[in-house]
């Protein structure tokens, strides 16, 4: 029997006619991923964004080294340049949007992301329009409510 980290190791797979790699379901890097387009929902990474990684301890929640967390953040960007580009991002049909939320089954580690999302998407004190419908996507996706486990964590500052 292969370890979760030996499947790990092994280079993800790449189907025809999907533009992004498949990673096995629940794994680090696939969580890892939906973390990644939280922190690129908005067209833009800030620092704020990135400090609050590591201020909600995302990494040990995902399961992943911070370098194999900024693997999959590259690995994401050089997939992403072969998507279709629209009003100066790219673009992501709901069917693959799908596939990416499909890759995580566990209910534990859904509510866990949303947590994980959220907490991302509002670090920079700013919920763009993008971030807060790849939040609900996620809910939607997951059949998830905001009151099943999922616990709001007030901050001090509002946002803009």
């Amino acid at each position: 029997m292969m370890t979760l980290q030996a499947r790990e190791s092994f280079s993800p797979i790449n189907y025809p006619g999907r533009p992004l790699r498949a990673y096995p379901t629940d794994s680090p890097r696939a969580k890892a991923r939906l973390v990644v387009l939280a922190l690129l929902a908005d067209g833009r990474m800030d620092a704020a964004e990135l400090d609050g990684l590591a201020k909600h301890r995302a990494f040990d929640e995902l399961g992943i080294a911070r370098d194999d967390f900024f693997q999959v953040l590259y690995d994401f960007c050089a997939d992403a340049a072969g998507l279709p580009e629209g009003r100066g991002s790219y673009l992501m049909s709901p069917a693959l949007l799908e596939s990416l939320f499909a890759e995580v089954c566990s209910t534990e580690e859904r509510q866990k992301l949303v947590r994980l999302i959220f907490d991302v998407i509002r670090s920079d004190g700013h919920l763009a329009e993008s971030e807060a419908r790849l939040f609900w996507k996620a809910l939607d996706s997951w059949r998830l409510r905001l009151d099943d486990g999922i616990e709001y964590r007030p901050r001090a500052a509002a946002f803009k």
